[in-house]
């Protein structure tokens, strides 16, 4: 078995290069893969990010008028507010600078 071969662009029937891949059906253009990659970085950071607001919740409710603990869990919740921000910028930029960019359809 040829590594190359199978790892080697292909041809579709629109004549677009494609790249075949398992998770993919049919012919996966460059464009599929990087909507893939941005659905999956959603749900990834849509979940680390809950958890990180529900430690931080934890941590400032356990505070007990702990002024350090307190500003720490602030801190943290500012930072995943920034985080979600940042994504936030990088999602509209993508699907401003790529014609028809429509991830989970």
């Amino acid at each position: 078995m040829n590594i190359f071969k199978i790892l080697a662009a292909t041809t579709c029937p629109d004549g677009s290069i494609a790249v075949p891949t398992a998770i993919l059906d049919g012919c996966a253009t460059p464009k599929d893969i990087l909507m893939l990659v941005v659905e999956i970085m959603t749900i990834g950071i849509g979940i680390v990010g809950a958890i990180g607001i529900t430690i931080a919740g934890i941590q400032y409710i356990t505070a007990a008028g702990n002024e350090e603990q307190t500003r720490k869990a602030k801190r943290r919740i500012f930072e995943i507010v920034i985080g979600f921000f940042a994504y936030a910028l990088i999602y509209a930029a993508l699907s401003f600078l790529i014609p028809d960019f429509k991830p989970f359809n």
